[in-house]
């Protein structure tokens, strides 16, 4: 008799049949943290599938000496269902990474949140491995020959868009947005707005299957009647055509933007004395040119970030951190070590992150009004009198945590405890003076793309220059370890999704089709042991949110032939 070829080299088994039992012979049980194995799988039918809450359900899997993968081969392979209705990071489907010695693999679903941005709805898979391999940065070019300020960096449907701040002129050359095309390339989309006075092209976010983009003025010294009109959101048609949505309250500025159940929301700043009942506050997106008034945070006018997270939204401002509480209602949550301005949010290891001004706290919430010091990005403060550090973006990506920072231009990565290291400075500006303000370097925006990390570089206030600085303006990609993306929406039905190590390359699979394969690996390079355990529903990114039917884990390549036979399986068909 003839053995089944999806047995061979199977080292764990999950079907999800009522319990976290592995069912490969192996004995690689999982041990549950909360989990709802009542949920049902595709079949319908109850107690065929584990339902991940999203905040803290998750499956350890001890290690064992099959689960060692060496410089060997292996695979992971699943069905999974993501929830329709976007109000927290997705997170990880799979996972055995040492956080600390930077080594293991990753697989996870999340979404761009560039700059001051929270999540998209957009879903993407990525599949990464890491040795705390260091590689260099690759110039990808420049916007614009006189921006000097790539605001926001946002993957969506495939492509990597970025949003320029200014453009010297009579302004129909500011106000753009560009998709990378590859190399030093990209395409321009358009000027977002027919309205000159509208000069930069700040926030981008993808949302239900289109790319949006809020306008303002950059240069907040700038901001204001004298100079430009009150601020937009647009909606990406396509070519260079955007459709106008309407002014967003009176404001000269909309900083961030987010996807909430269903909902766009987007955050304002008036960034000027003269200020309106409708100034700095979060707006909901009604339809036609109609933004609905959801409240100020407390008594500032400058919303900077928005980000969604375990079910709820939450909003950052001058110092103070705000929970969403529905119509016009916000719960205040403290201004935590004395920071003045929060200007960026995200979610790493399922915790809610917040990056800050002046001292370049990086801090992680506890509960109620209560923060912990995540350590201090940027300049050292002996240096300097007062301390000038701003966070201006926190990503995760293969398993790293990233900061882009003021004043030096740097991408630095979480070590651990309160400790952070440069990474890349990738503005050295040699006029750089701590005491001067336009003599600081910005990294507003990071993005993972292509299995790559994007960042972008900008000057302190974002003014177009005859001349800029030669790295001012301008888009570098890296990889970190190796790792492959599908940068394009799974959808909210049940999926199949495969990682595989082969040789030299990794591959992801989507519904049994290759979606991408990486470039040539050193293979000797990546020697992924670690005695950490595998986890299922929990990693880098989140707790993840969603269903999950018949996990496999091989200590060998799936071949193509192998995937497409697992993603053809009817529901039922895993039962031996």
């Amino acid at each position: 008799m003839q053995s089944d070829p999806l047995k061979n080299g199977l080292v764990g088994h999950w079907k999800f049949a009522g319990d976290a039992r592995d069912h490969s012979g192996h004995e690689n049980h999982g041990r549950p943290h909360g989990v709802d194995f009542s949920a049902p799988g595709r079949s319908g039918k109850p107690g065929t599938a584990a339902r991940f809450n999203g905040v803290d359900d998750c499956i350890e899997v001890k290690h064992h000496p099959t689960l060692s993968l060496g410089n060997k081969d292996f695979s992971i392979a699943t069905w999974v269902r993501l929830d329709e209705a976007h109000d927290d990071v997705i997170g990880d489907i799979a996972g055995k990474y040492d956080p600390v010695e930077r080594r293991g693999f990753n697989f996870y679903v999340t979404a761009s949140s560039s700059g001051y941005n929270s999540h998209g709805d957009s879903r993407h898979l990525h599949f990464g491995i890491d040795n705390a391999m260091e590689e260099s940065w690759r110039d990808c070019g420049a916007l614009h020959p006189t921006n000097t300020f790539v605001s926001s960096l946002t993957a969506h449907d495939g492509r990597l868009y970025a949003a320029q701040a200014d453009a010297l002129g009579d302004g129909s050359d500011s106000c753009h947005v560009y998709a990378y095309s590859g190399g030093h390339e990209w395409e321009d989309c358009g000027r977002v707005s027919d309205d000159l006075r509208q000069r930069s092209a700040y926030s981008l976010i993808a949302h239900r299957g289109h790319l949006y983009c809020g306008t303002g003025q950059q240069d907040w010294q700038a901001a204001g009647p004298e100079l430009c009109n009150f601020s937009h959101v647009y909606r990406y048609v396509g070519g260079r055509e955007w459709e106008d949505l309407g002014q967003v309250g009176r404001n000269y500025r909309i900083l961030g933007l987010a996807s909430y159940k269903g909902d766009l929301y987007c955050g304002t700043d008036v960034s000027h004395p003269q200020v309106f009942p409708d100034s700095g506050n979060v707006f909901r997106y009604a339809g036609g040119q109609q933004w609905e008034d959801c409240g100020r945070l407390g008594e500032q006018v400058h919303t900077f970030a928005l980000m969604v997270h375990n079910g709820e939204l939450f909003g950052g401002c001058m110092g103070e951190i705000y929970r969403y509480l529905g119509d016009r209602n916000w719960e205040y949550l403290g201004q935590p070590l004395g920071n003045t301005q929060v200007h960026c949010l995200e979610v790493y290891r399922g915790d809610l992150w917040a990056g800050t001004w002046p001292q370049g706290y990086v801090l992680r919430y506890h509960h109620g009004q209560k923060w912990e010091n995540g350590g201090v990005v940027g300049e050292r403060h002996e240096r300097t009198t007062d301390p000038v550090n701003e966070i201006n973006d926190l990503t995760v990506h293969n398993g790293s945590f990233f900061a882009g920072v003021i004043p030096r231009g740097e991408v630095c990565r979480y070590e651990g405890g309160r400790q952070w290291r440069v990474v890349r400075r990738l503005l050295a500006n040699p006029d750089y003076d701590p005491h001067q303000l336009d003599s600081w370097a910005r990294v507003p925006s990071i993005a993972a793309f292509d299995g790559k990390l994007f960042a972008s570089t900008g000057t302190c206030r974002g003014c177009p220059q005859e001349r800029p600085h030669h790295e001012a303006g301008r888009i570098y990609s890296t990889q970190i370890g190796r790792a492959v993306s599908w940068d394009r929406d799974m959808g909210s039905s049940w999926n199949h999704v495969a990682a595989v190590r082969e040789n030299d390359r990794l591959r992801l699979y989507l519904n049994g089709h290759q979606v991408a394969c990486s470039d040539s690996i050193p293979a000797s390079c990546y020697n992924l042991d670690t005695a950490v355990p595998m986890y299922l529903g929990f990693g880098s990114v989140d707790y993840f949110s969603g269903d999950m039917e018949d996990v496999r884990m091989y200590c060998r390549a799936l071949h193509r032939e192998d995937v497409a036979t697992l993603a053809s399986q009817s529901a039922g068909d895993s039962a031996w």
